[in-house]
């Protein structure tokens, strides 16, 4: 494994890996359990899957992630070392570190959920986070009701 020492042990924790997503109310889920969730729904939790979507770019992992953005925020959480970047495609087939750097993200802003708007569209929001305001509903006038 190849992480920092300055991962906590929350990012340990949502290591974990599971068949199934929970089936507890969503309200009450930890982050742990809505990563893996994420992951199920994303992948059916499998390391080594490959998408391509539409816009012709390639996901990765269990998580589906973009190679730019686990670059990204791999690097700015120090989880993968300069020296090690010639091996980064390992770490991106890494279903439990793609866990640890998902939970760092959510944990860092809640928002990031973005990242995974169709999915949450199914599985609802983690832990913390908001939906975004419609905008377009918050400026109609509201009518009386008769």
């Amino acid at each position: 494994m190849m992480w920092s020492p300055s991962a906590d042990a929350a990012d340990h924790a949502v290591a974990r890996s599971s068949a199934e997503p929970s089936t507890e109310n969503r309200a009450g889920q930890s982050l742990a359990q809505w990563i893996d969730a994420l992951a199920f729904a994303e992948s059916g939790n499998r390391d080594w899957i490959v998408h391509q979507d539409r816009d012709g770019r390639n996901y990765y992992g269990c998580l589906q992630f973009r190679e730019k953005t686990f670059r990204h925020y791999a690097e700015k959480y120090h989880l993968i070392q300069a020296d090690e970047s010639g091996e980064f495609m390992n770490f991106i087939y890494d279903c439990a570190f793609q866990k640890r750097l998902a939970s760092r993200m959510i944990r860092e802003n809640p928002q990031n959920w973005k990242h995974w708007r169709k999915t949450v569209e199914r599985i609802g929001l983690p832990p913390g986070a908001r939906a975004p305001v419609d905008v377009a509903a918050a400026t109609q006038p509201s009518r009386p009701v008769k």
